[in-house]
């Protein structure tokens, strides 16, 4: 009896482990979505100026006159992923530059190009995101957004390894 009451006592200790694991990342189905930066619930956000082309910063998580929080994700046939501002014309695309900062441009290059996944820690913890940029010619220009406190004002992509619970996933209905 003891040997059972000790069996189901480990098995109950190894379910709640489980559940305290981050999932797997996933990938994320092509939609609209917000990121929000967990530190401070900052969205990321693009400028609508000059033609919806700009750097990429944080800021409000809504709509409003100069900036917009809504980001559509989609498929690319290669695999990738591209992060577009929904409803621009011509459309333009989340962009890494040659300095690495993160600007909202056109969508015709490997520098338009991601991979973003989802994944959470279980049942009630935040759903994360993550944005890697992964060009579909496997050159060396690769890493995941993050917010830099070094670099006021704008987004960065880090050749590093970065956890992946940076961004909480806000679906747009």
């Amino acid at each position: 009896m003891r040997s059972r009451v000790i069996a189901v006592m480990a098995a109950a200790v190894a379910a709640a482990a489980a559940l305290a694991q981050p999932a797997h990342a996933a990938p994320l189905v092509d939609g609209v979505y917000r990121f929000a930066a967990l530190k401070d619930g900052k969205c990321l956000v693009w400028p609508k100026l000059n033609g919806n082309i700009g750097v990429v910063s944080l800021g409000a998580c809504t709509d409003n006159a100069s900036t917009s929080a809504n980001w559509q994700v989609r498929q690319r046939p290669n695999g990738t992923m591209e992060v577009s501002a929904p409803g621009s014309n011509p459309r333009t695309c989340l962009r890494v530059t040659p300095e690495h900062s993160v600007v909202v441009n056109n969508c015709a290059d490997k520098y338009a190009e991601w991979t973003v996944s989802y994944g959470s820690a279980g049942p009630g913890s935040v759903v994360w995101a993550d944005i890697e940029h992964t060009p579909g010619d496997h050159s060396g220009s690769y890493g995941k957004l993050v917010d830099s406190p070094n670099a006021t004002g704008r987004l960065v992509v880090k050749q590093a390894p970065i956890e992946p619970h940076y961004w909480a996933l806000q679906q747009v209905s």
